[in-house]
């Protein structure tokens, strides 16, 4: 889980007053070096995973959701410029714009497509 690596990282790198996630990032965000430091290790972490998903797959749009989303602001640019070295695919990478919601209103749009799906072929169905 990002969370957990990002707090590992910043522990290691000798940051001990932040116990979660949050705490690092508002960290970075106050200035701190080695929460910024632990933020920028989390960018290259999570460019790689992209890079990765962008040779399968070719995106145009990458949305970072949940906590890594909330810290969009601290996280971007590192990806961005991790991109850039990695891989000649470099697809948009945005924060979501859904916050913690993303994963229900993906599930009642999943949903809502399935029953418009099948009240039209009923309803296509029973015209002919």
């Amino acid at each position: 889980m990002a969370a957990d690596a990002i707090v590992r990282t910043a522990r290691e790198l000798g940051l001990r007053d932040a116990p979660t996630a949050k705490d690092v990032f508002d960290a970075a965000r106050a200035g701190d070096p080695q929460a910024q430091e632990a933020v920028a290790r989390e960018g290259e972490r999570l460019a790689l995973v992209v890079a990765a998903v962008t040779a399968v797959l070719d995106p145009d749009l990458v949305v970072l959701g949940g906590g890594v989303g909330h810290s969009a602001d601290l996280l971007l640019d590192p990806v961005r410029d991790a991109l850039a070295r990695m891989t000649p695919l470099r697809p948009e990478v945005a924060p979501s714009t859904l916050g913690d919601d993303a994963v229900l209103l993906g599930a009642i749009a999943s949903a809502l497509r399935a029953a418009q799906a099948a009240v039209f072929e009923r309803h296509a169905t029973s015209a002919s």
